[in-house]
């Protein structure tokens, strides 16, 4: 049985040690995405109402979060968007569907919150069978006019 829920002040631990389990040793040498989390929930832009785990029969076996960003015009002008990672799901648990759940119950929250926009760095392998795209198709970049691969976005 699966459930989503917002995180719990009780649960941080648990999902520190999922996403250092999820990172480790697959992008460098150890991981430095749990401490990412662990600063995260302190942050001005963090959104706690879209930090969500997933339980698999009441165990927590992944985790999303975001935070808030912008994008900036040519002009100056700023849009409020947000950003989501890590997304940690257990090792055991990876190559079966919740990262994607969570993907997709996450930005139809980030919504209904009045966000419109995501734009996130990661392997586009991961994302796209959720619908993101290269940025480049939104002429979304980042300075100098540079659309890194890795970088993508989606409406919500």
């Amino acid at each position: 049985m699966l459930n989503i829920r917002n995180e719990r002040e009780l649960d941080y631990q648990i999902v520190e040690d999922i996403t250092r389990k999820a990172f480790y040793n697959v992008y460098v040498p150890g991981c430095m995405e749990h401490y990412l989390v662990h600063i995260m929930r302190e942050h001005e832009d963090f959104i706690p109402e879209l930090d969500f785990v997933i339980e698999l029969d009441g165990q927590i076996v992944g985790n999303i979060m975001y935070t808030k960003a912008k994008l900036t015009d040519e002009g100056g002008t700023e849009k409020e968007i947000v950003t989501f990672g890590p997304v940690s799901v257990l090792p055991e648990h990876q190559r079966k569907g919740y990262g994607k759940i969570l993907i997709e119950y996450s930005l139809k929250c980030a919504a209904e919150l009045g966000y419109e926009a995501v734009v996130i760095i990661g392997s586009p392998a991961n994302y796209v069978s959720s619908g993101f795209q290269c940025c480049r198709k939104y002429n979304v970049c980042v300075e100098k006019d540079k659309y890194p691969a890795a970088m993508l976005g989606k409406g919500t």
